[in-house]
């Protein structure tokens, strides 16, 4: 099995707590129970302020960026605070504090309402959740519907891949509440031709996608989708990796475009599994750590020709484990640009049980590219087309094939004309 270099994880890790010990860290596995107050009460108030308080107290002595990248934070929460401790109920408050964090401008430090938190942790674990039945990528600060599931309210009002969702119940789409089984929410979409929608849609239990994702595509070439960097899904990815092991495929496609990241270790272990020998993974820089990280081979890992897609909804740990292959010409990346967010973060505990994350760490490619606010620039850009989304093809995807196959095909030629071989 892959090992990755645990030895600057656990520096890194002393180093944050011993500068950070009163911190209430979240654990991976347990959910707090939230804090339930009535809307517009005292009790509400008080719970707003205890929550804020805590969330800019964390953000001040964790962010990475000790200037905060130029913002006068302490001066903007100070300001802000008065109208957020007002807020009548939860999406109200958590919409004030996002547009707090925002001003950072760093896509990993941002919190999660103890509702929304809730529903996160339902998809990451298999379950049901409130939703209309699209999905939604985004593309800077906004966000368009990328796929319909047929059978949902959305499908039934005529909502279609492309539109971009500007609104939910007059709230902007980045500060958006979640949606809630039963409730009626107004949506204002836009299409391509500039046409306003605007559909009352009732949320009801929609079964998540499935995180992951392996099938062989024609002439035997593989197809894997992850979703996150967990241990579930490296287990499910080692599990395939393993199979094809018995039956190498001519070509291997990896389908990062709805990923959104994860655990840094699991993109070390799974570049593993593409190399023979020990490699390089990322840097580290932060105001506690400045390391570089290793991960050793698989026991048989996959050295044949792999193409990478990608797009804006993949982040974090999908764009470092894309743009290091692509730094090593381990692998080509199909598609479009990734969104630009490279930040190791922390979770943290609010006191109303909901969430708050805090970038904390730099990572870079082993060459010291930083992908933050720039991204992966695919070797074949692939532009959406909508209207082929719409018929149920994948351009990308058909792209990458090609281009695993005419690899294929050139090989033998190369070797016939007396090229060096490696």
């Amino acid at each position: 099995m892959p090992r990755f270099s645990a030895r600057f994880l656990v520096v890194a890790l002393a180093l944050s707590l011993a500068a950070c010990a009163s911190i209430p860290y979240a654990k991976v596995d347990e959910l707090p129970p939230p804090v339930r107050v009535a809307d517009g009460s005292p009790e509400r108030a008080a719970l707003n302020g205890r929550v804020w308080d805590a969330a800019v107290r964390y953000t001040e002595r964790l962010f990475y960026k000790r200037d905060f990248g130029g913002v006068p934070f302490a001066e903007e929460a100070a300001a802000r605070r008065p109208a957020a401790v007002a807020a009548p109920d939860e999406d109200h408050f958590y919409a004030e504090l996002t547009e707090l964090l925002d001003l950072l401008d760093d896509d990993h430090t941002h919190t999660l309402g103890p509702v929304e938190r809730e529903m996160v942790r339902a998809r990451e674990q298999g379950e049901s959740r409130a939703g209309f039945g699209f999905m939604v990528t985004a593309r800077g600060d906004e966000r368009f519907v990328s796929m319909v599931r047929s059978g949902t309210p959305a499908a039934e009002a005529g909502v279609l891949p492309g539109w971009k969702i500007e609104s939910v119940n007059g709230f902007p789409i980045l500060v958006a509440p979640q949606s809630v089984v039963g409730r009626t929410d107004r949506l204002e979409f836009v299409d391509e031709a500039g046409a306003r929608h605007t559909l009352d849609l009732t949320a009801v239990l929609i079964a998540p996608r499935p995180r992951f994702e392996a099938r062989t595509l024609d002439n035997g070439y593989a197809y894997i989708r992850f979703d996150d960097f967990d241990r579930a899904r490296y287990d499910q990815f080692t599990a395939e990796m393993e199979r094809l092991a018995a039956d190498p495929p001519p070509g291997l496609i990896i389908d990062l475009r709805t990923n959104g990241g994860g655990g840094l270790n699991f993109a070390g272990l799974i570049q593993s599994w593409f190399f023979a020998d020990r490699q390089d993974v990322t840097v580290l820089r932060g105001r506690f750590i400045d390391r570089r990280m290793f991960t050793d081979p698989a026991s048989e890992p996959y050295l044949g020709p792999v193409a990478i897609l990608t797009g804006p909804g993949s982040a974090s740990a999908a764009e470092l484990l894309a743009g290091v292959l692509q730094e090593k010409g381990r692998a080509v990346i199909v598609g479009d640009t990734t969104r630009g967010a490279v930040t190791g973060t922390r979770a943290i505990n609010l006191p109303d049980g909901g969430l708050l994350r805090v970038g904390m760490i730099v990572m870079t490619t082993p060459n010291g590219v930083n992908l933050e606010k720039v991204g992966v620039t695919p070797d074949i850009p692939v532009a959406d087309d909508w209207s082929a989304i719409r018929e149920g093809r994948d351009p990308p995807l058909d792209v990458a094939l090609a281009t695993l196959r005419e690899g294929a095909a050139e090989a033998p030629a190369s070797a016939g004309d007396g090229a060096d071989l490696p």
